[in-house]
């Protein structure tokens, strides 16, 4: 994944809102030795099956898939759910209609506790920084979220940028799922 492409999805994840991190928590000794990265971990009211669906089912992902003051169409969201597999989607900005396509490949698929992929550049997936999704079941109705994004560049400047953004589509993701 080149530093440009990074800083640019960075820059359309920078524009959200993240005022509302109260269900946010950060682990820096999450991420692997010698890679930056961060975790995000988040309560949900929701059955841990309703978030999963809403990581792996485009119709899902298009409602939440982007920073609060972006949108994610839905033409744009494919999903090839199998290790190896990939997906793709876009983030735009409404008002100057700037696009942010981003990709990227499944690695690791247990439904419904741990969803692992490359989040990156179309044509660059396999090189990509890594996320995981663990999900935990706090009962029948909250889901507890762990999310770690390893492997981002170091020399772009889009670490804060990128855990602003996917703390912002956190707060959609919950509205998404608690409703």
């Amino acid at each position: 994944m080149n530093a440009e492409n990074a800083a640019n999805r960075a820059n359309a994840a920078n524009t959200a809102n993240t005022a509302n991190t109260a269900n946010t928590a950060t682990d820096p000794n999450s991420a692997q030795a010698g890679e930056p990265g961060f975790t995000i971990v988040r309560e949900f009211a929701a059955p841990r099956a309703r978030v999963w669906e809403a990581w792996t089912n485009p119709d899902v992902m298009a409602r939440w898939f982007h920073p609060e003051t972006l949108v994610t169409p839905r033409e744009s969201v494919s999903v090839d759910l199998r290790i190896g597999g990939e997906y793709t989607y876009t983030m735009r900005i409404p008002n100057t209609g700037q696009e942010f396509p981003t990709a990227g490949k499944y690695l690791h698929i247990d439904e419904p506790v741990r969803l692992d992929f490359t989040w990156g550049s179309p044509g660059e997936v396999d090189d990509a920084p890594r996320v995981s999704v663990e999900l935990e079941e706090i009962d029948a109705d909250r889901t507890r979220m762990t999310f770690t994004l390893t492997g981002l560049p170091g020399d772009s400047g889009t670490d804060e940028s990128a855990y602003d953004g996917w703390s912002s589509a956190f707060n959609e993701l919950d509205n998404e799922v608690s409703s």
